[in-house]
Formats: C-alpha cells, structure tokens, sequence
C-alpha cells in the first residue's frame, strides 16, 4: 500500500505550508502571494519547497523570478482552495467575522473613479481582509451583448457594465446608468451653454468605445442637432481621461452621474443640459461557487449598500 506523502511532514508544516502554496497557485506570483500572506519571500519560498519536498513532487517550475504552476501542483491547487474556502467559511460561522482575501476586477473608470475612494471603509469594517484589484478587458463594440472579456476562476468578483445579460454568473445590480454633459464653469461661460443651441456648437469631447453617444444623447432627449455642429477634435478611451479633460475646460463630456456626482456637488462642474437614462446598468458579477465565500458574499453586499447611498446623494 503506497503511503501518503504527506505524512512525511508534521501538521505544524502542512498548515504553515498550504496557504502559501494555495497562495502563491492563485496570485501566480511568490511576490504578491508574500505581500498578500505578509511574509517575506524567502520565507514564503521556503514553505512551499519544504511542502514539495514532503511530496515528492514539483509544484512549480522556476525560470529566475518567473513561476508556472506544474501539472501536480494545479491538483493540489484545487485541494488546497477548498481547504481554505472550507476553513473561512467555517471560522466565518463561529466567530461571527469575516478573512480572507478577495480578488476584484473592474473597468478602469468604475474601479478608478468609484471604487477606489470607497474601498478604505470596507477594510476598515474588516481588518481580516485584504482585497487585490486589476483592470478587467472591455469591448462594447456591441452595446446589445454583455461581453465577459475575464476569466471568472481569476478573480472572485467583476464590476462591470452592460444590460444584464451575464449569463452563468450571478448578477448584482449597483446603479442604472444617467448620463449628463459636463463641463468646468468657464468653459459653460465662455460657449454660452445656458442657450440649448449652443451646446452643440461648442467643443464636445467623444468616447472612443461610446462612438455614438452623443448622437443616442440627442435622440433620447428629443433636441434636433443643428447642421453646422463642428467635428469632435478630442477623442478619449476612458471616462477618467474625459472627466480630467473636462475639468481643465477642453469641452464638453457626456459622462455617467456615477462618476461626476462630487464635482456637480462642489461646483467644479456644471451641467448644462438634462441627464439620459441609457438602459444600461453597473454590476457586480460573480461565480456562484465564488459567493459560496463569506468574504466574497460580505463583498457584494458592501457594494449594493455603497451603491444605494450614491443613488440617495445623486437622486434625493
């Protein structure tokens, strides 16, 4: 009978050693698995090869710095994340607590501009936490389809945006998406935007992946545009280039009220015309397996509850 090769190592090195593999598997980096586990990474390393050794087997193969996870290890991978989604779980149950960590994808200007202000009250809720984000592809070349341009087993939760129609996956509904031209003070002055004409003959700046929003802007708000509109001569990719763009006076941007609320606020933008209601939506989206996890769930919740306070300030 072939014994276990894990009975090669003591229990004290199987626990020190699997949340440094499980780690180091998920992140696909010993440098952020340390960071993330607050270890150095020759301790980290350490563990990992002491655990290899236990084995018999290669975990992973190493180029320098570089780490690929080896056919045994992605078995053990698995393994080992249950092990730690059993363990959370469980100490979520009977400590009344959250730990762990979460790993957030986002579009740029969402993650930017939204979540990056909020995410301090989260970890100060849950000092267990520690959450990692990184900026998921987008393409909505085709406004109609809800494109999911991320691989779902890399990170636990995505805000996103679109209609809804992320299928397999759990949707939560932050916000419907309103949409208002913008624009600094001066620049409302100098073009003299209070005259609704004026609006389109004044410089207008274009999203490169929203090509059409400003003609839909007109059309969902019944203004006839006039046929002398001079051509946008400004053209940018993200609605955080727009709204910098906007502030220093370089036209006028049509951008979500999700993401100028406090400069409509404070003064530092006006807006000159109404708001659009585009039909879209922003979202949480998830994995069910992923919301299985206490910290993932607790994740998702905060996000609504943030959401719903934005809509309070925005909308009375």
């Amino acid at each position: 009978m072939k014994s276990d090769p894990l009975q090669n190592l003591s229990d004290a090195q199987v626990l020190s050693a699997l949340p440094a593999f499980e780690a180091a598997a998920r992140l696909g980096s010993l440098t952020r698995a340390a960071r993330e586990l607050g270890v150095t990474q020759s301790a980290l390393s350490r563990r990992i090869t002491t655990l290899e050794r236990g084995l018999g087997v290669a975990l992973f193969s190493r180029r320098g710095r570089a780490i690929a996870i080896t056919g045994d290890g992605l078995r053990l991978a698995e393994a080992a994340g249950e092990a730690m989604h059993l363990i959370e779980r469980m100490r979520a149950d009977l400590s009344g607590s959250i730990a762990g960590s979460i790993r957030v994808g986002a579009l740029p200007s969402i993650g930017g501009l939204w979540l990056a202000p909020r995410i301090p009250s989260f970890l100060a809720a849950h000092p267990a936490v520690a959450v990692s984000m990184v900026i998921i592809d987008a393409d909505f070349a085709d406004a109609h389809k809800d494109p999911v341009n991320w691989d779902p087993s890399t990170v636990d939760v995505v805000l996103t945006w679109g209609r809804g129609g992320w299928r397999s996956l759990s949707v939560r509904r932050l916000a419907k998406e309103t949409m208002t031209p913008v624009c600094s003070p001066a620049f409302a002055e100098a073009y003299g935007l209070d005259q609704p004409a004026n609006i389109w003959r004044s410089p207008r700046l274009a999203h490169t992946t929203r090509a059409d929003a400003w003609r839909a802007y007109a059309q969902a708000t019944g203004v006839e545009i006039p046929g002398d509109v001079p051509p946008m001569r400004l053209e940018l990719e993200h609605f955080f280039m727009l709204l910098e763009a906007a502030r220093a006076g370089a036209g006028l941007a049509l951008l979500p009220d999700l993401f100028v609320a406090a400069d409509l606020a404070s003064g530092r933008l006006v807006a000159p015309a109404p708001a659009w209601a585009t039909g879209a939506v922003y979202a949480a989206v998830a994995s069910p397996s992923a919301l299985t996890r206490p910290v993932v769930a607790a994740f998702v919740d905060w996000l609504g509850e943030q959401a719903a306070r934005a809509e309070v300030i925005l909308h009375g």
